[in-house]
């Protein structure tokens, strides 16, 4: 039996027990009041899981009540951006009075420190192995197009899986193949209704509505959150695209939190699209919102005074909400100035454009799932969106509706299936012998053979080491003989055609680890296999 519930503040989260282990994805305001209404021990929560980097403002005082209790904590799971995100926005309402925040319960800047000290940093598809009191469960991110590092997340356990999380489809697209093999798919947020608006197409027309008004001599204020939900990167690269084509083309200035987004993203090559994943392969900015900086079209400001040197009119500003009203009063009096209405906050300019929809269209989610052997049960907040009719009509998936009560949903164990892993030599063989279904997914009663990432493993008071020491000289060795010249000595050595650090042995817990630090995954790529090969000549 699975049991799911909405929880805290705005039901921005929500706990799932699955194979007896309690499980918390996001964690929002007054969790803990959620908590003790479903007459569930805090000490019961095994992990929490960010979907998003603004999901987690109950997670300070969650940990506090930990402390005090002397409790063990839950692992904390994230990707890098969502963690970093997360605890930049923390910071923010650390340093707010409570007039600010909703008059809510503070926590304390060296609170929120303490609060990610233990976080486990994930990568898409890793796996995540939790023990729970009754069995053992895999945990795995995967791209849920909203922002950077955005989660959906599988839980998967008794041979079922259950997806968590919200998804929008952007240029950076969710990991479908999650929903297809999933039994359960819990979706926060919202379902659009607009099968042919995706997010590209809203943010490539927001920017045309900008540009139309810089061509009128117009400065556009656009309010933002500076939250990976906004899409600041995507909008400013298209803004940018936009006015590029002007003969007037004006500055676009981003402070404080967007201007921070901003800058951030460039660190994150792993996480953006396809295509700039290409340009990061080939030595280009991964993200064209640095190359927009190295030109001096983007200025990227703490505050409004440090915009003092670099102000020119007309412009378009990036702020958060917090300074809306500070252009307002600034433009007042200019009939051609705009505020572009991304997200839906009223103000003093006229507005132009339409409010983002960002989640992933019920026409798509029908396709997806009309062709599955195995529809899964589909489980939506109650009132959050009116259900669009492609889903409420669609025979192939059953509709659950989660309302403010623990919903317990029934689950088919007669057929479990676990999805295995093979070596490139089984899925020959596999594909020889004529399967019909796909060569990667295989009965084999959920023994997983080969390797994918390397897992996460439970948290142990020990840990194997599982390999010996890399041999400097055979590396170097290696290395030259795959054609990549090797700089320096010791167990600090360069790569230049690469621009590429390695750091052999590196002492981890009771282990030892080597580090390559290089920007370009094929890079990466290329200096992993030269050490696999050293390894196993060990």
């Amino acid at each position: 039996m699975l049991k799911v519930a909405m929880v805290g503040a705005n039901q921005q989260g929500v706990l799932v027990n699955f194979g007896g282990t309690w499980i918390l994805a996001g964690c929002p305001p007054d969790v803990g009041t959620s908590l003790r209404h479903f007459n569930i021990n805090m000490s019961q929560v095994a992990a929490v899981l960010l979907t998003s980097g603004t999901c987690m403002e109950g997670w300070p005082l969650l940990r506090r009540s930990f402390v005090q209790a002397e409790l063990e904590q839950p692992r904390l799971l994230g990707t890098e951006p969502m963690l970093q995100v997360a605890q930049s926005h923390l910071r923010d309402l650390a340093m707010m009075r409570p007039s600010q925040n909703g008059g809510g319960e503070l926590f304390s800047l060296e609170e929120v420190e303490e609060a990610f000290l233990g976080a486990e940093e994930v990568s898409f598809g890793q796996e995540v192995l939790l023990e729970g009191d009754n069995a053992t469960m895999l945990l795995k991110a995967s791209c849920s197009g909203l922002g950077l590092g955005g989660s959906l997340w599988s839980l998967a356990c008794y041979g079922l899986c259950v997806v968590v999380g919200a998804s929008a489809k952007v240029a950076r697209l969710p990991d479908l193949e999650a929903l297809t093999v999933a039994d359960v798919v819990v979706l926060l947020g919202g379902i659009s209704r607009h099968p042919s608006r995706d997010v590209q197409q809203q943010l490539t027309d927001a920017a045309k509505e900008v540009a139309v008004v810089l061509q009128s001599r117009g400065n556009v204020l656009v309010p933002l959150n500076g939250s990976p939900e906004d899409f600041t990167e995507e909008l400013t690269e298209c803004i940018a695209k936009a006015i590029s084509e002007l003969e007037n083309q004006g500055p676009i200035f981003a402070i404080s939190t967007p201007a921070r987004s901003l800058r951030r993203c460039g660190r994150w090559a792993e996480w953006t699209s396809k295509k700039g994943q290409e340009r990061a392969r080939v030595g280009e900015h991964p993200f064209l919102v640095d190359a927009l900086r190295e030109s001096g079209r983007l200025v990227l400001a703490e505050t409004i005074n440090d915009l003092t040197d670099a102000y020119e009119e007309p412009c378009v500003v990036l702020a958060p909400i917090s300074l809306k009203r500070h252009f307002e009063k600034l433009w007042d009096s200019q009939k051609a100035s705009r505020r572009l209405c991304w997200l839906d906050v009223q103000g003093v300019l006229p507005g132009v454009g339409n409010a983002i929809q960002p989640y992933i269209s019920a026409t798509e989610l029908a396709r997806t799932w009309s062709s599955c052997a195995r529809p899964p049960k589909l489980i939506v907040p109650k009132g959050r969106v009116p259900l669009p009719p492609e889903l409420t009509s669609c025979k192939a998936v059953e509709l659950m509706v989660l309302d403010s009560g623990l919903l317990e949903v029934p689950l088919d164990l007669d057929r479990p299936r676990v999805k295995c892993w093979l070596p490139r030599d089984h899925l020959a063989v596999a594909r020889k012998q004529g399967r019909k279904r796909p060569a990667d997914v295989l009965p084999l009663h959920g023994t997983f053979i080969g390797n994918t990432r390397p897992r996460i493993a439970p948290r142990q008071p020990e840990a194997e080491l599982l390999a010996g020491a890399v041999e400097v000289k055979a590396f170097q060795d290696a290395m030259r003989k795959a054609g990549l010249v090797v700089e320096g000595s010791g167990e600090v050595l360069n790569v230049p055609s690469l621009d590429a650090r390695i750091l052999l042995n590196q002492p981890s817990g009771i282990a030892l680890e080597t580090i390559v630090e290089c920007k370009s995954a094929d890079g990466r790529r290329r200096i992993a296999e030269v050490l696999d090969s050293v390894l196993m000549a060990l």
